[in-house]
């Protein structure tokens, strides 16, 4: 369990080997592009999901983020595949988002469409880490929010969640100027505050920062200033970088109401292929115990049942995968 295996198109099971970096071989040339694809720039585009549980996961790919954007990449089939054995959510789609600085960065913003978790290398091999950034302790996580904001149609989303992972602060005004040149279209001068409060309403409440510490003097105004825009509780730290899988997949769990803290701890240990270490469980316990103080959403309604054809010796005697692949 928790490899991938039949949930995802590549399967890295939990002790993949690493280089000095922390992440994988694959990781290093699958998310080796050296210039942005023309396909994932937003301007003058429009998501749409269907999905009951849609989820954007937008990540800083600036230079501070260290090698983090490419554990991402090795720990997606982990992520994968206890969402679907574990039932952690129920009919979701991804889109998957990278963040820079439209100060300073070539692609500082890069946008994929909605897609069946099980297909997200299609567009993690195509997201370009361009580990850039404009060194003033700000990224354009704003420009991001708006996007998904005004830009995104969620036609029948019941738990939808948007998640953001990163560890610098925004800008606190959008200027028309920069979201023409970036989106298209007619825009004006925005503040940051009233875009994730719309961002807010749109997601149903569910708008979380997983946060990395902000190795400059500015890390404590860059909390407040996350904490002030979503709330407390909806800032999580993250500990370590390998941790990201297991504090996103703890935030849809307990967020969906198909655990608890101590339920969903317990299957750090029992539903994997290998069984987490009382540190790494201490860890991720931390970051999400704030998060376990909040009410969960209305839980997903189940999957539809499919018909199931008539008994009849199978032509292919090939074992079949198993559950729902997502």
């Amino acid at each position: 369990m928790g490899g991938g295996g039949s949930y995802y198109d590549r399967d890295i099971q939990d002790g993949y080997a690493r280089t000095p970096g922390g992440f994988s071989p694959q990781a290093a040339e699958k998310m080796g592009r050296r210039a942005a694809d023309p396909g994932l720039l937003p301007k003058d585009r429009r998501l749409e999901c269907v999905a009951k549980c849609p989820v954007v996961y937008a990540f800083d790919v600036t230079g501070s983020m260290g090698n983090l954007p490419r554990i991402i990449y090795d720990k997606m089939p982990m992520i994968a595949g206890q969402i679907t054995e574990c039932g952690y959510l129920v009919d979701a789609q991804m889109s998957l988002s990278a963040i820079g600085d439209i100060l300073s960065d070539q692609a500082p913003l890069q946008v994929a469409e909605f897609s069946l978790i099980r297909k997200l290398d299609d567009w993690l091999q195509r997201v370009w880490l361009e580990g850039n950034g404009g060194g003033q302790a700000t990224e354009s996580y704003e420009f991001t929010a708006y996007f998904y904001a005004r830009m995104c149609d969620l036609k029948d989303a019941e738990v939808p969640f948007f998640i953001i992972t990163g560890d610098e602060g925004f800008r606190e005004t959008l200027y028309g100027s920069d979201l023409v040149r970036h989106f298209g279209g007619t825009h004006k001068n925005t503040e940051a505050a009233d875009v994730f409060e719309e961002l807010k309403r749109k997601f149903k409440g569910n708008v979380f920062m997983i946060r990395r510490r902000y190795a400059g003097e500015e890390n404590d105004k860059i909390q407040a200033q996350w904490e002030k825009a979503l709330g407390a509780d909806y800032v999580i730290p993250l500990g370590s970088d390998q941790a990201i899988a297991d504090v996103t997949l703890g935030l849809f769990a307990l967020m969906t109401g198909s655990r608890t803290l101590d339920e969903y701890l317990d299957d750090l240990k029992t539903k994997r292929d290998v069984a987490q270490t009382d540190e790494r469980i201490a860890e991720v316990r931390e970051s999400l115990r704030r998060v376990a103080t909040l009410k969960p959403a209305a839980k997903l309604s189940a999957a539809p049942v499919q018909p199931q054809p008539p008994t009849q010796p199978p032509e292919d005697p090939t074992p079949k995968k198993k559950g729902r692949l997502f």
